[in-house]
């Protein structure tokens, strides 16, 4: 995506303060509820199959680990300091650290293990994954290419 299209989409999602408040609760809140609800499935797991506990803990703290690694290691400016703009919200200037976004990795890595353990819980989790990917975009805090690459991240620590 060129850059004029990335601001226009930014634009759009903040020119209107109900929708701009919109995206910003749900960008904020949207973490904290997949967390809440992954420590429930963590302590569900830990009565209903102890013997996947494991995997269930394992592989979000692997994803989270690497992915953080990578920030650290490729150091991407987010689109904000590249293009010059004030994001909707969580405005950190000079952070760098874009690239992959670990909000959506986590978010789609937990979404994933929790699918594979309870299908309808594990459903509206995959919707929220996607969710926090979208708001990381139109939220103006990461590019496309850094929400694309968590969620492969994820699909891959899923799969291995």
């Amino acid at each position: 995506m060129n850059k004029e299209r990335y601001l226009s989409l930014i634009h759009w999602a903040g020119e209107q303060p109900a929708r701009k408040k919109v995206f910003c609760f749900l960008s904020r809140i949207l973490p904290i509820v997949i967390g809440v609800v992954y420590i429930l499935c963590l302590l569900g797991c830990l009565f209903v199959y102890p013997v996947l506990l494991l995997r269930l803990a394992l592989r979000p703290a692997l994803c989270f680990l690497t992915v953080t690694f990578l920030r650290k290691i490729l150091k991407f400016p987010r689109p904000y300091d590249v293009y010059g703009y004030i994001p909707l919200c969580d405005y950190h200037p000079g952070k760098s650290c874009s690239f992959p976004s670990r909000h959506t990795a986590s978010a789609a890595i937990i979404a994933l293990e929790i699918f594979h353990l309870w299908r309808g819980i594990g459903t509206i989790m995959l919707f929220l994954a996607l969710l926090v990917g979208l708001l990381r975009i139109l939220c103006g805090n990461h590019f496309i290419k850094d929400v694309l690459a968590a969620y492969g991240i994820a699909l891959l620590f899923n799969i291995l």
